[in-house]
């Protein structure tokens, strides 16, 4: 069924999670293209960094636009973290390890209903 947003058609919800280094120009990007954008601040698990989790109601047709912009803005890179193992004071470089960050993790969800009050 879905509703509408101003003149749009809401029957699909994105909940994409973001780098929170990357929400900025991910979220100004989207608004720009007429996406609406409800942003939610959360921390990732493991490595315990500032991700944003974003909301956004859409008609399914632009659906493949924002997968696309999405692909684009929030592209995966590699960061080295230290490794906190027990050394003695003489060991200057602590070890490190490679980890993949960024990118976006996206659900996508069917509208059953939407109204705005």
């Amino acid at each position: 069924m879905g509703g509408k947003m101003g003149e749009q058609r809401v029957n699909q919800l994105v909940i994409a999670t973001v780098a929170g280094g990357q929400a900025g120009d991910v979220i100004r990007t989207l608004v720009e293209e007429g996406f609406y954008v409800t942003q939610i601040d959360s921390t990732s698990g493991l490595l315990q960094e500032a991700t944003v989790s974003l909301l956004i109601g859409l008609d399914q047709a632009r659906l493949p636009h924002l997968l696309e912009r999405l692909r684009t803005l929030c592209r995966p890179y590699v960061r080295y973290l230290p490794v906190h193992l027990e050394v003695t004071i003489a060991e200057v470089q602590p070890m490190m390890i490679e980890t993949q960050v960024g990118g976006a993790t996206v659900f996508v969800l069917n509208v059953e209903r939407f109204e705005q009050v």
